[in-house]
């Protein structure tokens, strides 16, 4: 396993789209006045509250299994950010003040920006894989598909989560909550799922809900 890099420097810029989506405003469904008030009204403090920051390591395959992942390729990058606990702790304190409609919205606005991190960090393993000839298949996480959250123990593991200020809890929780773990298969071309010929190819918007091929992160 080659030595875990540490960035400090992950920059994002969350989609206000993204935030309302992540309130179920989906399909349509029209927005409240005061939600669109509120939201402009907390959106540049939110974002002086985040620090997102991350690390990835480059393992092999037995590695990548131990930690659960589905179909490890001989090279996996495995990776895990985070925009920092200022933000769920300002989402706390509208709690206690009563003030829920903020602390919904603080919410859906980290978990927006903690999904900003995670695609931007994610596009530092590409450009990895690019350099050395690889292709990479898109980004899988413990808890989705056929990955046990359990894995989540072993991964962290493999990554400096003391230094990012990431803890783990006894039932494999990640605190700050607003963190994301992943890993990334990378292999010769043609060894990764391919892309299809189709403008979503070349599209970094990782969670679009029409998406139809894995970007392109050559």
């Amino acid at each position: 396993m080659t030595a875990a890099a540490i960035v400090a420097d992950l920059r994002i810029e969350p989609d206000p789209a993204e935030v309302r989506r992540f309130l179920g405003y989906t399909a349509g469904r029209a927005v409240p006045e005061r939600t669109e008030e509120r939201l402009a009204a907390l959106w540049t403090p939110a974002q002086a509250l985040l620090r997102p920051r991350g690390a990835w390591a480059l393992v092999g395959r037995d590695d990548a299994a131990r930690a659960g992942m589905p179909d490890p390729t001989e090279v996996v990058g495995v990776a895990v950010c985070t925009v920092g606990d200022g933000l769920e702790g300002e989402a706390a304190r509208c709690v206690e003040a009563g003030a829920l409609h903020d602390a919904l919205l603080l919410e859906a606005i980290g978990s927006t920006a903690a999904e900003a991190a995670a695609d931007a960090l994610n596009l530092r393993l590409c450009t990895v894989a690019a350099v050395r000839g690889l292709d990479a298949a898109p980004r899988v996480s413990p808890g989705y598909g056929d990955w046990d959250t359990a894995g989540q123990d072993a991964l962290l593991a493999m990554l400096p989560i003391a230094a990012l200020g990431i803890a783990l809890t006894s039932g494999s929780m990640m605190v700050p909550r607003k963190s994301v773990s992943f890993a990334v298969a990378l292999g010769a071309p043609g060894r990764v799922p391919a892309h299809a010929a189709s403008r979503c190819a070349r599209c970094g918007l990782l969670h679009c809900r029409h998406r139809l091929a894995p970007p392109d992160c050559g």
